[in-house]
């Protein structure tokens, strides 16, 4: 019984291993390519996806946090109404919040930055101490984030973008004056301590940082006045049922929480764009592959109509001629999955440490093509084609049902 169960499989094995005709070998290594093909194909495209994504995520969340909580107001000025971070249940809970990593407190504050050439409107972003500038490191072209616990009027330091300082004629080290638009208006002699460039233009020709404390200056604000809060999360698939909650039992009433994907909702948009095309390309690939598959198995088919009359009258049975080819079809699926995912990995990984394909940064907001790999979309991906495959075959090797033995041997 055992040796019965496996007949199929030898039989289909050995059908492999000897395919002598030049032709059949020929439509073979097709039917593997094509599988290969495929599932390089959607590897490489979801991969891809995915390292835009997680890419320009990592650039956002540099500028903005996850979560942004600030007082509710009608003014749509980027500069904010102070909030009392000694008042708020959120800020003095902030070591204890359910799936949050880090809370820090900003304030922005509108200025005209003039050097000796030129002069720009710019819009500095005043961080608190709690904010992590160890993040900022991949980014920065030049220089150093400034100490904003060196003073407590507020450090004269400030980051500006490589836009800003190239249409700006600075370089690091540089001292600069900026006139802050306010009653009366108040000017600032500032020092340039460092150039980030992320590639994101919303933030990049205007966004400066610097420290908190200046702004708290300037606005005349105490020690415990903020513009508003941020929030890294520990997990942002989690924001929307972290958001929720948080404002059920932290944020309090006078204050507004408004997510990322909120605020820039252009960038999730072309994220989700992204993905839907990449499905469109998943459905795609996998039809043509499993078309290909099907029109090679037919072809072998009829290339075994002899052998198929011949085991017939030695008694086969329609069902073991049909796994016979159905195991031949699989196996060859496999091997174009093998091979498929050997070389779409290898290019990733080559493409990570060599960045070979260059991007036009201020179009794609990153200088060349990324890659992340999601191990479980691609075993997704995999199990995904091979049952598919493994499912078409059916139509193919039904035809071996209908096969008569004798017209089968006069066929030959």
């Amino acid at each position: 019984m055992k040796d019965t169960k496996n007949l199929p499989y030898f039989i289909s094995k050995r059908l492999s291993q000897h395919r002598n005709n030049s032709f059949t070998k020929l439509i073979s290594k097709i039917a593997i390519g094509s599988v290969a093909l495929g599932i390089g194909a959607l590897v490489l495209a979801f991969s891809i996806f995915y390292g835009f994504k997680e890419g320009i995520e990592e650039k956002l969340f540099l500028h903005v946090g996850h979560l942004n909580v600030e007082k509710f107001t009608m003014n749509r000025s980027k500069e904010e109404p102070p909030v009392n971070v000694n008042k708020s249940v959120l800020y003095e809970e902030k070591e204890y919040l359910p799936g949050v990593k880090n809370v820090y407190s900003y304030a922005h504050k509108w200025g005209l930055l003039k050097s000796n050439d030129e002069v720009s409107g710019i819009l500095i972003k005043g961080l608190s101490e709690d904010y992590d500038v160890s993040r900022w490191e991949s980014q920065m072209e030049e220089g150093h984030f400034p100490d904003f616990e060196q003073s407590k009027n507020g450090s004269k330091e400030i980051v500006i973008s490589k836009a800003l300082a190239s249409k700006m004629h600075l370089e690091v080290g540089d001292d600069i004056i900026i006139y802050f638009i306010q009653q009366p208006p108040k000017a600032r002699k500032m020092k340039i301590s460092g150039i980030y460039n992320t590639g994101l233009e919303d933030f990049d020709e205007l966004v400066a940082y610097g420290d908190i404390n200046l702004v708290r200056r300037l606005n005349n604000w105490g020690d415990s006045l903020v513009g508003g809060m941020e929030l890294m999360l520990d997990d942002f698939e989690t924001l929307e049922t972290t958001a929720e909650h948080l404002d059920e039992n932290y944020v309090d009433v006078h204050l507004i929480s408004r997510s990322v994907k909120d605020k820039y909702a252009h960038f999730f948009d072309w994220f989700q764009m992204l993905y839907n095309n990449v499905w469109i390309f998943l459905i795609v690939i996998t039809s043509v592959a499993i078309f290909n598959v099907i029109s090679i198995m037919l072809i072998l088919i009829m290339e075994r109509t002899s052998m198929i009359g011949t085991f017939k009258a030695l008694g086969s049975t329609n069902d073991l001629l049909q796994k016979i080819f159905i195991f031949d079809g699989i196996r060859m699926a496999v091997k174009g999955m093998l091979i498929g995912n050997f070389i779409a990995i290898s290019f990733g990984v080559i493409q990570q440490q060599f960045k070979l394909i260059p991007l036009e940064a201020s179009t794609y907001y990153l200088d060349h093509v990324p890659f992340s790999f999601h191990w479980d979309t691609i075993f997704i991906i995999n199990v995904t084609v091979i049952f598919l495959t493994s499912l078409s075959l059916l139509v193919p090797t039904s035809i071996v049902l209908g096969i008569s033995p004798i017209k089968s041997i006069k066929f030959n």
